[in-house]
């Protein structure tokens, strides 16, 4: 078992414990009340849990998931009980409702609207409480202004903490959402293909553009390449073209990753990756990612499925 806290909040920085006859001790010293995160090995879920007191017991389960043509797996870790955190209790009980509120059949801007008007109640009742700043940290699927609303309502000692600062890099995200907004402009940049000659983004107006964001590395992306060869070779007649745009750093690999998938559309590559002109301005996090673009170079749809941008295709032709 591992866990990592109080300014350490990546894997690499993880504590470890052996696991003896199911069970397991950890011993430490932070301020309280402290965001502890808890894994079983870099490939598992990440549970989060608040410690306010001396000595707190937390029961665990796991289930390992295999996925993909390649079997990869996944350890599913969860925490399904959490006794001696007060604190903990606030979360998981705020937690509990929204996971029944998310399986209602209420249509979805009513859930949202709900959701909005329950966590503006609770940070209210608890301006000074972490849990407040960390639950509006993960409102990702509520707009800008309810979470600028909802920050509004914490006290300023939060701003320093990671929590609070979790509900800053959420505002960030969420502003630059916009520029991802359907019929918005794409950001045009200049990008080196294979052979180091410069490409520009709008050289590809007039055409339907699908910009893919990949890596040789990233195995999803990879898995994802039948699908656009099969698209490609049905919509390459039809003013449709596709972009790859490549966040590796090695220029070898990457060319050698497109030989050995047999990709035949543009290739480009920025190499400083999620950092990169497109990279900030999109807030990818995260490849796969893909936008497709309208004849004009402004934004049709964000991160669809080969058979959706199909069909999107299709009925504007």
């Amino acid at each position: 078992m591992y866990f990592f806290y109080d300014g350490n909040y990546k894997q690499k920085d993880s504590i470890a414990a052996d696991i003896k006859n199911g069970k397991f001790y950890f011993k430490a010293s932070a301020p309280l009340p402290i965001q502890v995160r808890f894994h079983l090995d870099q490939q598992s879920y990440i549970q989060d849990v608040f410690i306010d007191s001396k000595k707190i017991f937390i029961t665990c389960s796991n289930k390992i998931d295999i996925y993909g043509k390649d079997k990869d797996t996944l350890n599913m870790f969860t925490i399904t009980e959490v006794k001696g955190s007060k604190t903990e209790s606030l979360k998981r009980n705020f937690e509990n409702w929204l996971t029944t509120v998310n399986a209602s059949t209420k249509p979805v801007d009513e859930r949202q609207q709900e959701y909005y008007e329950k966590l503006y109640d609770f940070a209210s009742k608890h301006t000074s409480s972490k849990v407040s700043a960390y639950l509006i940290g993960k409102a990702s699927k509520l707009r800008y202004s309810q979470v600028t609303s909802l920050n509004s309502l914490l006290d300023r000692s939060l701003q320093t903490t990671f929590e609070g600062k979790s509900v800053t890099q959420l505002l960030n995200r969420l502003d630059k959402s916009k520029n991802k907004a359907i019929g918005k402009a794409f950001l045009d940049v200049i990008l080196k293909d294979t052979s180091g000659t410069e490409i520009s983004t709008k050289d590809l107006r007039g055409k339907y553009v699908l910009v893919d964001f990949w890596a040789s590395w990233c195995k999803p992306c990879r898995a994802m390449n039948p699908d656009l060869k099969t698209l490609y070779s049905k919509l390459k007649g039809k003013s449709f073209e596709i972009l790859g745009v490549s966040f590796d750093k090695d220029q070898s690999k990457w060319r050698g990753a497109i030989i050995k998938d047999g990709l035949p559309w543009f290739q480009v590559i920025d190499e400083k990756g999620f950092s990169g002109a497109l990279g900030e301005h999109y807030d990818i996090e995260a490849i796969p990612q893909s936008i497709l673009l309208g004849t004009d170079g402004k934004i049709l749809g964000v991160g669809l499925s080969a058979k959706e941008v199909e069909e999107i295709i299709v009925k504007a032709l």
